[in-house]
């Protein structure tokens, strides 16, 4: 989904040339207090009866090995799905997706890096995307593993379950990635889709 390439700069001019905005000043440290603002504002929510927050553990470490914050998602439910089964790691979604950086600058909701559909959400004219839900980076098979067909959430990812310390395509090293995620469909391991209307 995202080949890892070169580190990207982007670098703003203002109106004067003299004065340039660095996007990525500080990055490591910017996207670690962004995430551990947004896991404090989940748990909180959380810990006040809230449905709509979600921290979940990343799928490959048990309770005893994870470490907190580093190791777990944040989950906003933007709607519930239906049903009472999710993915497994060996079988196929269907999915739309939006991937964002970390407000800065220039970008005041992220820098886009990628996403499945142009213009406004509207489920209803977006054509979903197919996958191995095993093909992505960790926090996102995470939530994959979480979901139930229809649902949509605003998905939060620490580097540490992104892309760490490497660049991807138009993704800087140690970014908080924030996808907007839809699961449409899937179909266990060995199944084909049915044609989508």
């Amino acid at each position: 989904m995202f080949a890892l390439l070169g580190a990207m700069t982007m670098v703003s001019c203002s109106e004067t040339e003299d004065e340039e905005i660095n996007e990525f000043e500080n990055w490591e440290s910017r996207n670690e207090t962004y995430f551990s603002n947004i896991y404090s504002q989940a748990e909180s929510a959380i810990n006040s009866g809230s449905k709509e927050w979600k921290i979940i553990r990343v799928y490959s470490k048990d309770e005893d090995a994870a470490t907190p914050k580093k190791d777990y998602i944040v989950v906003h439910v933007e709607n519930e799905g239906a049903g009472t089964e999710c993915p497994n790691l060996t079988d196929s979604v269907l999915i739309h997706y939006r991937g964002n950086l970390m407000p800065s600058a220039n970008f005041t909701n992220g820098y886009q890096f990628d996403s499945t559909w142009q213009g406004e959400y509207n489920i209803k004219s977006m054509i979903a995307v197919g996958f191995s839900v095993y093909r992505f980076v960790p926090g996102f098979t995470t939530a994959l593993l979480n979901m139930h067909k229809g649902e949509r959430w605003t998905v939060y990812i620490p580097q540490t379950l992104g892309y760490g310390e490497k660049s991807a395509t138009n993704i800087p090293a140690y970014s908080t990635l924030r996808f907007d995620l839809t699961l449409v469909n899937f179909v266990r391991s060995g199944q084909k889709f049915p044609n989508i209307q």
